[in-house]
């Protein structure tokens, strides 16, 4: 895949030889950095391992070779029993050499895979909020994700290549003594397996690409039947047998395509198989032969049966062995393709700073924020979510934004927190556009409280310190900002205080309430040291009164912060010192709350309809 271009179709698309073969150097790459000492140790005992099986082959001839000699004669031990010792101590060292080569095997497979999992970590992190919004990105994240283990196993292939090379390779020698066209026969009856495997290889992996999002729908439908989320909608609906009919039915798709694809080589796999057993046939019948006119000895004869045997499997293991490296390579290459990804090329991601030196947001914003004739949609989506929408935030008012659902709030957020740049249009702040900013300076001041929060199964403390990872071991500041974001009451009446883990992830976690988990997501904003503090409807858990107590504290808190924020209750809204009124899209009206109801317009209608409930 291009390092420069995000194409979803690359999922699909099989790699050549050549492209494969570049990831092996940036696989011992990585392998090396973790430990080089453990890689070197590795690929010493897989040469000695290696020779070990022709080293039995050749001593078991030499046994068979004296006992015949000595038929009839004194019997003299020590000739006899020496090689027999040799072949005991091949074999107890090898045991050892595998039983130390599978530790360290053990432990480097760890790291490496700890080591892959930061990295693709990290890569993830710098990717565009846009990725996330495209579903062919999960699956391309999926197969890294799930492939990342085969990272440290393409390494382990080819070692295990080299191996049966090295041994093999010792093997024809000690077969060519009965005659170097043995060698050939048995190559020629096995060889035509490289054409079947490499087939195989291919079509499994095409295979396993093409029923990607059937592997991720099975597994959500599993997930729907096993997660805490899930259940209570799950029971009281009884929807177990419906959603457990409809994994079955996901899963025997998948099921019966892989069958289809085995029953499709089996034949091929049970003829290549007979063929190669008669070449160790013709190669026996050989060796017995010349055994019984005295031209090899019968130790000799041993040796061929064996050796041939051996020969045959190692070539074929050999075969499969590619077949499988091929394939190891194929899945590895996923998870390089996520490490390679530009963030910049797929529909909708943000553009790079404007400049080689891009500018920091000002301390203290002098003006506002302005929004300029900004139109958006989303990747993938023709639909225009916001049309050519203008309206300013000046610096340090409290700014409500209101309309029906699906009006086009939330989108508005998302821009103005730069998950996303306008399609059309400007966001600026104090005179310069986002994006001539260094996003990180941006964003470090915008303390956003989304609808869909996270609930972190972690301590009460972490819950709140994560909004600001700098200070998050800073108890008094966590203790300040619960106090802030009306979460000191939730925290208090916990079993440990702020020492409680939450959720129910561990057997010891708490589980919250929907609006004590909101307290705990806003005072989270309080930790942070940002200039403009966005609340996208956080409140939605809390009554009336609740709601407006919170809003209260903040506009009294946060007197030299800029405040935005979403309600559907003008009880709240009507706090704001600028109400912004977005309907299908764009801005219809902007005042504060008397001028609204004053100008009789689309705000007085929603005000008006909304008073109707509590008369």
């Amino acid at each position: 895949m291009s390092s420069t271009t995000y194409d979803p179709e690359e999922l699909l698309r099989l790699k050549t030889i050549r492209e494969l073969a570049r990831l092996f150097p940036r696989v011992v790459k990585l392998i090396w950095h973790v430990s080089p000492l453990t890689l070197c140790a590795l690929m010493f005992f897989t040469s000695i391992v290696a020779l070990v099986s022709p080293a039995v082959v050749w001593m078991t001839k030499v046994i068979v070779d004296r006992v015949v000699e000595r038929i009839g004669m004194p019997i003299d031990w020590a000739y006899l029993l020496i090689p027999v010792g040799v072949v005991l101590a091949l074999w107890i060292g090898n045991a050892v050499i595998g039983a130390i080569e599978g530790l360290l095997g053990e432990v480097l497979a760890e790291h490496v895979y700890t080591s892959a999992s930061e990295k693709l970590i990290g890569k993830s992190a710098e990717l565009d909020i846009a990725y996330f919004e495209a579903p062919k990105f999960y699956d391309q994240l999926k197969q890294a994700n799930d492939n990342k283990w085969q990272v440290e196993s393409v390494l382990w292939v080819v070692m295990s290549m080299f191996q049966q090379l090295l041994s093999l390779s010792a093997m024809i020698g000690l077969l060519s003594i009965l005659h170097p066209l043995a060698v050939l026969v048995l190559f020629g009856t096995v060889l035509p397996r490289i054409f079947l495997e490499a087939h195989m290889s291919r079509r499994r992996f095409q295979l396993q690409s093409e029923l990607s999002r059937n592997m991720r729908m099975a597994n959500y439908q599993d997930s729907l039947l096993t997660e805490r989320e899930t259940v209570k909608e799950i029971r009281i609906f009884g929807l177990g047998e419906t959603f457990k009919t409809r994994f079955l039915e996901t899963r025997e798709k998948y099921i019966q395509a892989w069958l289809g694809l085995l029953k499709k080589f089996l034949k091929w796999e049970m003829s290549l198989e007979s063929l190669s057993m008669m070449g160790v046939s013709a190669v026996g019948i050989y060796a017995v032969i010349q055994a019984a006119t005295g031209e090899i000895t019968i130790g000799t004869l041993t040796l061929v049966f064996t050796s041939s045997q051996q020969i045959t499997s190692m070539i074929a293991g050999i075969i499969r062995q590619a077949g499988s490296t091929y394939q190891t390579c194929l899945e590895t290459s996923r998870f390089f393709e996520v490490l390679d990804l530009d963030p910049t090329t797929i529909s909708g991601s943000l553009e790079r700073e404007r400049f080689s030196q891009p500018i920091l947001v000002p301390n203290p914003i002098q003006h506002g924020i302005e929004l300029e004739n900004v139109s958006f949609s989303y990747p993938g989506n023709d639909e225009v979510i916001l049309k050519d929408v203008s309206f300013s935030i000046p610096a340090r008012s409290k700014v409500a934004l209101v309309g029906k659902n699906g009006a086009g709030k939330t989108t508005l957020i998302k821009l103005l927190a730069r998950f996303y740049d306008p399609i059309e249009g400007a966001i600026c702040i104090d005179g310069h556009d986002y994006r001539e900013f260094k996003i990180e300076s941006l964003q470090s001041n915008m303390s956003v409280v989304f609808q869909d929060f996270a609930r972190f199964d972690i301590s009460a403390a972490d819950n709140i310190g994560v909004g600001n990872v700098a200070h998050v071991e800073n108890r008094p500041r966590i203790v300040d900002a619960a106090q802030k974001g009306g979460a000191e009451e939730v925290v208090n009446g916990l079993p440990q205080g702020y020492d409680t883990i939450l959720g129910r992830t561990l057997d010891e976690g708490i589980d919250l309430s929907g609006g004590e988990w909101q307290h705990l997501s806003i005072a989270r904003a309080f930790m942070s040291d940002a200039q403009v503090f966005i609340f996208d409807e956080p409140t939605a858990a809390l009554d009336a009164l609740k709601e407006r107590e919170l809003y209260e504290r903040i506009t009294r808190l946060s007197e030299d912060k800029t405040v935005v924020f979403i309600s559907h209750r003008f009880s709240t809204v009507r706090m704001a010192d600028l109400i912004v009124v977005v309907d299908e899209g764009s801005v219809v009206e902007v005042g504060n709350h008397e001028e609204l109801i004053a100008r009789g317009g689309k705000y007085q209608l929603m005000f008006d309809t909304q008073a109707q409930r509590y008369r």
